[in-house]
C-alpha cells in the first residue's frame, strides 16, 4: 500500500514536506535540495555515495545537495517516514554564507533532533501560522547544525533592533496570517536576526508575542457581542476550532464563557 501526502505552499516557497506510508523504493538519484528524513515506524535501507546505513527510529538520514542517494525497503516491509526538501537558497539567507554550509554527517543518531524533526513536521502539516511553522524550522535547522555540523552562531551588536515599527506593523496585520518572509523583506532584516533580537529585547518569540495580539483582539470583540464564528475569523484564525483552541491556551476559559461575563 501506499500512502503519500505533500505539504506545499505558495508563501512557504523554499520547503516541500512528505509523508508517505510505503513499500516502495527508490533508484538512486539526486535533486538539488537539502533533504532530511525520518523513519517513524519500521525500517529502511539508506545509501548515500557509497555508504550503507539502515535506518529507524531515533535516526535522521541527512542528504547534501547534488548528492546520489537511495532509501529503499527491508523484505518488502512496509515504513513510515517523513522526507523534508529545503532549497539551498533559503539554507544561504538562513546562515548569511555566500556558498551553500555542507552537513557534515549522512546520519544523526539523536534521539532529541529526532524529535525535535517530528513536532516540526507535525507543526508545517497542521493549520498552524505560518510565523509558528517559520520559526519552528528556522530553530530546527539551527540547532541541527551547531549540534552536528560546522555552524557558529555569531550575534553582532550592530545589527537592526527591534523596532516600535516592527511592533506596530504586527498590530496592523492582527487579523492576518503573515510570514516571516514579510517581515525579513520590509524590514530588511534576516529571519535568523528577527527571531534572535526580537527574544532578546522582548522576552519572548514573534510567534508567542503574535498570537497573544490576536488573543486580545479577539476579547474586544467577544465582548461586543459578535458572534464567536465571526470573531475567530475577524481575528485571523482559520476557523472556529482553531481560535478555540488557541483562547484557551492563553486565556484559561472558552471564548463563550469569557463572553458571557460582558454580554447580558
Amino acid at each position: 500500500m501506499n500512502d503519500t501526502k505533500f505539504f506545499t505552499d505558495a508563501k512557504l516557497p523554499f520547503l516541500e514536506l512528505r509523508y508517505s506510508k510505503s513499500k516502495l523504493d527508490y533508484k538512486e538519484h539526486i535533486h538539488n535540495t537539502f533533504s532530511i528524513g525520518a523513519i517513524i515506524k519500521g525500517k529502511r535501507v539508506y545509501t548515500n555515495k557509497n555508504n550503507y546505513y539502515t535506518i529507524c527510529k531515533n535516526h535522521l538520514a541527512i542528504v547534501n545537495p547534488n548528492t546520489i542517494h537511495s532509501c529503499n525497503s527491508i523484505n518488502n516491509e512496509e515504513s513510515f517516514y517523513y522526507m523534508l526538501y529545503l532549497n539551498k537558497a533559503y539554507l544561504k539567507s538562513l546562515f548569511q554564507t555566500e556558498n551553500f554550509l555542507e552537513f557534515k554527517k549522512e546520519l544523526v543518531e539523536d534521539k532529541e533532533s529526532y524529535n525535535e524533526f517530528l513536532k516540526l513536521c507535525k507543526v508545517i502539516f497542521s493549520n498552524e501560522f505560518y510565523i509558528k511553522k517559520e520559526q519552528y524550522l528556522i530553530n530546527f535547522i539551527l540547532n541541527l547544525y551547531k549540534k552536528h555540523s560546522d555552524f557558529k552562531e555569531e550575534y553582532t551588536k550592530d545589527k537592526l533592533k527591534i523596532s516600535n515599527e516592527i511592533v506596530d506593523y504586527l498590530h496592523k496585520k492582527v487579523d492576518s496570517d503573515i510570514t516571516l518572509e514579510e517581515l525579513s523583506k520590509k524590514f530588511n532584516l534576516s529571519k535568523f536576526y528577527l527571531l534572535k533580537l526580537f527574544k532578546k529585547e522582548l522576552g519572548t518569540t514573534i510567534y508567542t508575542y503574535f498570537i497573544n495580539l490576536k488573543i486580545e483582539y479577539a476579547k474586544k470583540l467577544l465582548k461586543k457581542n459578535m458572534p464567536i464564528s465571526e470573531v475567530a475569523l475577524e481575528s485571523g484564525f482559520f476557523d472556529q476550532s482553531h481560535f478555540h483552541r488557541n483562547f484557551i491556551k492563553f486565556v484559561a476559559t472558552t471564548p463563550k464563557k469569557y463572553q458571557n461575563n460582558f454580554v447580558q
